[in-house]
């Protein structure tokens, strides 16, 4: 299995990361009751990469959780819910992640290194923002992504997001059309930016 961590981050908040590393066959033999979404993985996603990210989600949701039955369904808007809990979901380049609360709203993103975030800075880095390299343009980016899944509700766009105080792990943001500030968190290493939010 390609479990690489779960964080219990706050009292009430789970952080999962998986390195995408099984076939799909070893998905459906380490994790038996996978198989109930064989039939419709194999109908709507034809890419393997798809579904490999599809069965990671649901094999960390069981690591974290223990629980077999639990079903993650999506609204029509695309978000994911999933009876009785609060959740998030990315996935990138070989990492699915995952973070869970029973009491808070939760939201996560991943982006692995790559410099490919430099042609579109323009597109969600604000004049009155500091992103000067690679690193710091990835950051922005995948703090952005986490903020507009945090305010799901509110579909902000990029330059109504205001990173501030920017530090090696933490920044804050401003969510410009209601003039909220949260703290958002990130994790940076030789392979990814992950950023979250509770």
């Amino acid at each position: 299995m390609a479990l690489i961590s779960i964080q219990k981050i706050s009292d009430d908040v789970l952080l999962g990361l998986w390195r995408i590393e099984e076939t799909i066959e070893e998905f459906y033999s380490r994790y038996p009751f996978l198989q109930v979404y064989r039939k419709e993985l194999d109908e709507k996603y034809k890419f393997e990469g798809r579904q490999k990210e599809y069965l990671s989600i649901r094999a960390l949701l069981f690591e974290m959780t223990h629980d077999e039955k639990l079903r993650i369904d999506h609204l029509p808007s695309g978000k994911p819910t999933l009876k009785g809990w609060q959740l998030s979901i990315s996935h990138t380049k070989g990492f699915a992640v995952l973070i869970l609360s029973q009491t808070r709203p939760v939201a996560v993103d991943i982006e692995y290194l790559s410099d490919r975030v430099n042609k579109i800075a323009h597109k969600f880095i604000r004049p009155d923002e500091t992103a000067v390299d690679t690193m710091s343009r990835l950051i922005h980016w995948s703090v952005k992504e986490t903020v507009y899944k945090y305010f799901s509700d509110e579909d902000l766009q990029y330059f109504e997001m205001r990173l501030q105080d920017v530090t090696s792990d933490k920044c804050k943001v401003e969510n410009l059309k209601t003039k909220k500030t949260v703290e958002a968190k990130f994790v940076i290493n030789s392979s990814y930016v992950l950023s979250y939010l509770y």
